[in-house]
Parts: structure tokens; C-alpha cells; sequence
């Protein structure tokens, strides 16, 4: 007996959330394809024969910090960023449950804060222009923005997440040593 039934769609949020991951992620490789770049001709610039090309740095330093903040989200809901896992070995889970939940609020918590300021900063900061470039700072803080607010959002659905479904447990394969 066979079953010709249709998978099981995911849920739309799942297809959003990939999306949204997918854009940060380009954005991050953009980023890292350019700093490799103009770093490696700024290298260039100091043997050849040509004249200096200032702005290099500094897009190079704007797209490290772009960067950094483009995957902070992405890095909570992988579970990529750094993470002490001593709790996440206990037995108990209800403890685990309650350290990771607590651990992704105050994740959440500190976004929140670095929203609030980078909307300060965007609002404050037009009048500034970089050195070289001579573009309005302001503009050069919203892709913070965008990446703080997606870390407090994503910090928020994983603290209800494991809330409500139980601990995130690390993939121990061959880790029998593990006492708690």
C-alpha cells in the first residue's frame, strides 16, 4: 500500500524566514567579497605604480561592520554564535529549558537596546558625512539597524520556541564520556 498523499507544506513563516535568511547571507557574502577585494588592492596599491585610492578603507570598514550585523540574526537562529553548552549537558531538562530560554531573552534584550540606539544614531547622525566618501553616517548605521532588529526578532521567536517545545540539545555522536 503506497501513500500518494501530498507533503506536508511548511508553515509560511518557515518560507519567510529562509527568505530573510537568504537576503542577510548575500548581503554578508557581498560584504566579505568586497572587503577580500579592496583590501587585496589596497596590498596592490602600495607596490604598483598608481596613485592611491582612499574610499577602499573605508568601504572595507563599513562592509566588516555591515557584515558582522547582517549575520548576527542568522547566527541565532542556527545556533552559530558563541554559546557556553555546560548547562546544555545537564539531565534535568526543564533547567536547560529555562537557562537557553533566559540566555535568548537577554539576547533579545540587548538587540532591542542596539535598535534603540541605532535609530538614535540614524536620527542624529545625518549631519555627519564619512571622511572620504563624504556620506551621511546616517545612512551607513541603518543596515545596523536592520541586522540588530533581526537578531531581537529571531532572539524572540527562539526564546518562545524553546519556551514552548524544550531545550536546543548539542548533537553528541560519539561522546559517551558525557556525565551530568
Amino acid at each position: 500500500m503506497t501513500d500518494n498523499a501530498a507533503p506536508a507544506r511548511a508553515p509560511w513563516w518557515r518560507t519567510l524566514v529562509r527568505v530573510i535568511t537568504a537576503i542577510e547571507m548575500t548581503i554578508a557574502i557581498a560584504c566579505l567579497i568586497t572587503i577580500a577585494a579592496l583590501v587585496f588592492f589596497q596590498a596592490l596599491q602600495r607596490y604598483l605604480p598608481i596613485e592611491q585610492i582612499a574610499w577602499t578603507g573605508e568601504v572595507s570598514q563599513f562592509c566588516l561592520v555591515w557584515l558582522t550585523f547582517a549575520v548576527a540574526g542568522v547566527l541565532i537562529t542556527t545556533r552559530g554564535h558563541i554559546a557556553l553548552e555546560v548547562i546544555d549537558g545537564f539531565r534535568g531538562r526543564t533547567l536547560v529549558r529555562i537557562v537557553q530560554t533566559i540566555a535568548m531573552l537577554l539576547s533579545a534584550l540587548f538587540a532591542v537596546l542596539l535598535v534603540v540606539e541605532a535609530i538614535e544614531l540614524i536620527g542624529t547622525q545625518g549631519i555627519i558625512k564619512s571622511p572620504v566618501l563624504r556620506l551621511p553616517m546616517s545612512l551607513v548605521y541603518i543596515p545596523i539597524l536592520v541586522g540588530v532588529a533581526s537578531t531581537a526578532v529571531r532572539s524572540l521567536i527562539q526564546a518562545a520556541q524553546i519556551a514552548i517545545t524544550g531545550p536546543i540539545l548539542p548533537d553528541v555522536e560519539d561522546d559517551a564520556e558525557v556525565v551530568a
